[in-house]
């Protein structure tokens, strides 16, 4: 099995590293999603964009990730209901689908070729209890927020997906999924076409109220926007409240039409289950299944290849108990570390030292990275407020700093995770 990311294997970048000083209006400082959105968001606005990139546009978890384009990641429209009550936790379900927004009119206005495939978002049940609160909860919640949504029990969903194992779910549409590091590279070459600056290969080393420095050169500019997701902290940025949760990700061999139908009988849908440690998956294009997953072990861990073989051995498991009638080969697995805060939104704010250092980051799922690059800009240059209490680093988490440090981040992180899901439902 090959561990190396199976989107990578396209063409390798070809960009260049920072070996002088330069000035701009503005520097970002991160080439994910949520870096290249708030470059793009300030180009829009006829700002001179420099962007500085440690490794390579879509290197980190953007271009490593699933491709599920949801406003759904680690909280669902009711997770933000019960945290954050109605009228805030509806603006943050919002917020999230105008990163999905953003994403789809980008790739469409500049006819990115990155696996774009319509699919609508399923959440399933593996028991009937959760199927319960599926109903209870979940579809409750979106029905009474004039989302429209579609309950199926578990008879009606093998006519949709082909598994008896799941009691039942709750689909809706407006999604999609992508190949996420297409998408960057194409984005990243767009932008570099339009006149904003882009170094790879480059590392900050230091922060300054001018400006950042790097290991070959230095950029001048009077704003700095930070967007480099779970490596806050390692800039001086937002360090009790940003850590990571790790996740794997398969991709298997292209399968047969037949073999698709057997899982969607209908139409290709991106599928995430009730589970603590959920699995998700979905179809590309040529027909591989993305299969993605993990456990307790290597969840809040950063070395993947300690747990690659365990988690292989799962998601294995998982398909021989869903699909029993395919022998589904996995050709590629790898891991990502993606930044999340103990309650799962995002964070952004400003540097306490240096007013002109803007930073955000923690953004679970694909739209809520292309959100909060859009904020950013939008604050830099338009003074954007509405979400700055709930986005703050310094908010009420779950388990108070003094709890962190007696805890450790770890094990805080956990529990602020288990509190932020389930105790407050």
């Amino acid at each position: 099995m090959d561990t190396s990311v199976y989107w990578f294997k396209q063409k390798r970048p070809q960009g260049e590293p920072l070996r002088s000083t330069v000035s701009s209006e503005v520097v970002v400082v991160g080439g994910g999603i949520a870096g290249l959105t708030c470059a793009q968001a300030l180009a829009e606005r006829g700002v001179e964009v420099t962007v500085v990139e440690q490794a390579f546009c879509g290197a980190g978890a953007s271009g490593k990730s699933s491709g599920f384009i949801t406003p759904d990641s680690e909280l669902d429209l009711s997770d933000l209901v019960a945290n954050y009550g109605e009228a805030r936790g509806q603006a943050l379900w919002e917020f999230a689908k105008s990163g999905l927004e953003r994403i789809r009119r980008t790739i469409q206005a500049l006819t990115i070729d990155c696996d774009y495939q319509v699919q609508d978002s399923l959440f399933v049940a593996r028991s009937v209890r959760a199927f319960q609160r599926v109903i209870e909860v979940e579809y409750r919640t979106h029905a009474s927020l004039g989302y429209h949504s579609t309950v199926y029990d578990r008879a009606s969903l093998e006519a949709i997906l082909g598994s008896r194992a799941y009691q039942g779910g709750i689909r809706y549409a407006g999604t999609f999924g992508m190949n996420s590091y297409a998408y960057c590279r194409a984005l990243r070459n767009t932008l570099e076409g339009q006149g904003v600056r882009i170094f790879e290969g480059t590392p900050v080393t230091r922060l300054t109220g001018r400006g950042v420095e790097t290991p070959g050169g230095a950029v001048t500019a009077p704003t700095i926007a930070v967007l480099t997701d779970h490596d806050l902290p390692a800039l001086g940025l937002a360090a009790p409240a940003v850590y990571h949760v790790q996740t794997f990700l398969s991709a298997s061999r292209p399968l047969r039409d037949h073999e698709v139908r057997i899982i969607f009988p209908e139409d290709r849908l991106m599928v995430w289950d009730t589970d603590l440690i959920y699995q998700y998956f979905r179809i590309t294009g040529e027909g591989r299944l993305i299969l993605g997953g993990g456990d307790l072990r290597s969840t809040y861990s950063s070395d993947g290849s300690r747990s690659s073989r365990r988690v292989a051995r799962k998601l294995y498991g998982y398909l021989a108990r869903h699909f029993p009638s395919l022998t589904i080969e996995i050709e590629h697995l790898w891991s990502g570390l993606i930044g999340v805060s103990q309650d799962f939104a995002p964070v952004a704010g400003r540097h306490d030292a240096f007013p002109a250092v803007y930073f955000a980051g923690a953004g679970a799922g694909l739209p809520w990275s292309a959100a909060i690059g859009e904020y950013l800009a939008q604050k830099i240059t338009e003074g954007r407020a509405e979400l700055d209490e709930v986005l703050s680093p310094e908010r009420s988490f779950p388990i108070g700093r003094p709890l962190q440090r007696l805890f450790g981040k770890p094990a805080a992180f956990v529990l602020g995770h288990a509190v932020a899901k389930y105790l407050r439902k």
